[in-house]
């Protein structure tokens, strides 16, 4: 599975949550990002392995963003509606986290080429 190919989808619509919360909070960096992705990929590989999931233990503004993915995230494996009208097609639990992980990963890529708001400023481009 290749989540940029085949849920590029699901990448722009949680993408898409970041941004909006960005927006809100300009001062936001790449570590709020971070934070909420790993707690999303615990959550969901927890769930994928048919276990409890632990709580997040985040606060402030890496809750919010955590909470605006899990949204989308409960939304676009089917377990929630969505903020959209229309029904979409489920994600597997496993390939969500495939798709989480690909994310964190961008995060990463993009902070050491542009510093601690580059990976929002690279995505802002691909989501308005």
């Amino acid at each position: 599975m290749n989540p940029i190919d085949d849920y590029q989808d699901v990448l722009q619509n949680i993408e898409a949550a970041v941004v909006v919360i960005w927006q809100q909070n300009p001062a936001m960096t790449n570590y709020v990002v971070m934070a909420a992705y790993d707690a999303a990929i615990n959550y969901y590989r927890a769930l994928a392995n048919q276990q409890p999931p632990k709580p997040a233990n985040l606060t402030g503004l890496d809750a919010k963003v955590f909470a605006g993915v899990k949204e989308i995230c409960e939304w676009r494996s089917g377990r929630a509606p969505g903020p959209e009208e229309g029904e979409v097609t489920p994600i597997p639990l496993e390939d969500l986290v495939a798709c989480l992980r690909k994310l964190r990963k961008s995060v990463d890529f993009w902070t050491k080429q542009s510093g601690r708001q580059g990976y929002m400023k690279y995505i802002e481009q691909y989501v308005q």
